[in-house]
């Protein structure tokens, strides 16, 4: 590839075209590219996020819980919702942020595609390591990088890490990682440092976790047992206030838009390594801290009738667990999910929805609507499924069921829960403004 003038779009075709067809996992590939361009520190303080949900969360939090202590930061993420310059991002202070530009992700990926020679990388491998060259040309203070898959074997695990945090253990991504928890615990474990903090947000994490923390040697403070959550009903994001309970001290917080969960890891996490502002810092962060694609409402009107869209990137049981609490009243659904996910376990996690709208994917992961039906009608569900292609018209489709049924009582309580994947998120998002006789009444809010 020409690598002068070549263009962000280029180069992400060149990313996907040089993808190795049949390639081991391990860290050796991309540890040697890494040596060449010094990568192994990007920042002063590195923190490396893993866990099968929560992630996205936690960083962003993190970011703003760094900025009310004076501190810079950038962040790797991963996938995206609309463009790569999302997955790595830079923020100044509580108040300003920004993503990645296109010529500064032209020239981190030039950085590695010299660097590299002839070492064959993975798509995500080469990502990583162009979101370690940028954030270290940023010389920000600290380092925010979310695991990709797993752990031990990510492209993220080759940094030197200053604190680990696991936000949760789910099944996911069983074909990589193993079928169990405990085999899930200990891949996820593998991103903790001898002798550093190693954060697990997972109550009662599975044994494979433990006993793989602990053979690495890591400082782990487990949640419910080192710092705890005071809550009748921790999952919920509805009650007014809850306290963290923690190093023989408490703090009492507002509800904010993500998991308590993940708030807890987050603080027990920046306690750990002394970067915690103070308390009146920790809930400006906390009320601050919002994230795309995860319980992202919006509100509309469609030919007259009030109707609310809940956006979410929920792909797997775990998360379809959380969405429930959230959505108790809720009872119409749009799925759009990646072949190699269980659409049955996240239909199965949500009782509430009487009727999905099941719609397609495109791409070498996705699946049409119709393998989507028979994958979920074979576990014996019997809610009201129907088929579309793709994720629009299973909007329109929702949006007509609701009106037809709402006849000349119009509710202003009508909600569309639209999960499956990030590229599900972006779908719908792109068809809100698109689909006739829908009006958005308001911007986006991550919570009503």
């Amino acid at each position: 590839m020409k690598i002068a003038g070549a263009t962000k779009d280029q180069w992400l075709a060149h990313l996907e075209s040089t993808h190795p067809a049949d390639i081991e996992m391990g860290l050796g590939r991309v540890t040697q590219v890494a040596q060449t361009l010094e990568l192994f520190k990007p920042a002063p303080v590195v923190i490396v996020v893993g866990g099968t949900n929560g992630k996205g969360t936690t960083t962003a939090l993190l970011g703003q819980l760094l900025a009310e202590k004076g501190l810079t930061s950038a962040c790797y993420n991963s996938p995206h919702i609309h463009q790569y310059n999302e997955r790595i991002n830079r923020r100044d202070s509580a108040t300003s942020a920004r993503l990645s530009t296109d010529d500064e992700l032209c020239q981190a990926f030039a950085a590695i595609e010299q660097a590299r020679g002839n070492i064959p990388l993975t798509y995500f491998e080469f990502g990583t390591l162009a979101a370690l060259w940028q954030i270290q040309q940023w010389q920000v203070d600290v380092a925010l990088l979310e695991v990709g898959l797993g752990g031990r074997l990510d492209a993220v695990n080759i940094v030197d890490t200053d604190l680990a945090i696991v936000t949760s253990v789910g099944l996911d991504h069983q074909d990589w990682l193993g079928d169990t928890l405990d085999l899930i615990g200990m891949e996820k474990a593998g991103i903790a440092r001898a002798n550093k903090p190693l954060i697990c947000g997972q109550l009662n994490a599975p044994k494979g976790f433990v006993d793989a923390a602990n053979s690495l040697q890591a400082n782990t403070l487990y949640q419910g047992k080192d710092f705890f959550i005071s809550s009748k009903d921790p999952l919920s994001l509805k009650n007014s206030g809850w306290r963290l309970e923690m190093g023989g001290g408490s703090i009492i917080l507002p509800q904010g838009h993500i998991p308590y969960f993940n708030i807890a890891s987050a603080i027990a996490g920046l306690r750990a390594i002394n970067l915690l502002p103070d308390g009146e810092g920790i809930k400006k962060a906390v009320s601050n801290t919002r994230v795309a694609g995860r319980l992202s409402y919006y509100p509309c009107e469609y030919n007259g009738l009030p109707v609310t869209f809940i956006l979410d990137v929920a792909h797997n049981a775990q998360a379809a667990e959380f969405l429930s609490e959230q959505l108790k009243t809720c009872n119409v659904g749009v799925l759009a999910m990646l072949a190699d996910k269980n659409p049955a376990t996240v239909v199965a996690a949500l009782p509430q929805i009487d009727c999905w709208h099941l719609a397609g994917l495109q791409g070498y992961r996705g699946q049409s609507s119709k393998a989507l039906h028979s994958r979920i009608e074979s576990s014996g569900c019997d809610k009201k499924l129907s088929c579309h292609d793709t994720v629009k018209h299973a909007m329109i489709a929702s949006l007509q069921a609701i009106y037809e049924s709402s006849g000349d009582e119009k509710s202003d309580s009508n909600e569309i829960l639209i999960i499956g994947s990030f590229l599900t998120v972006s779908a719908a998002e792109q068809a809100l403004s698109s689909i006739e006789g829908l009006s958005q009444t308001s911007t986006s809010t991550i919570e009503k």
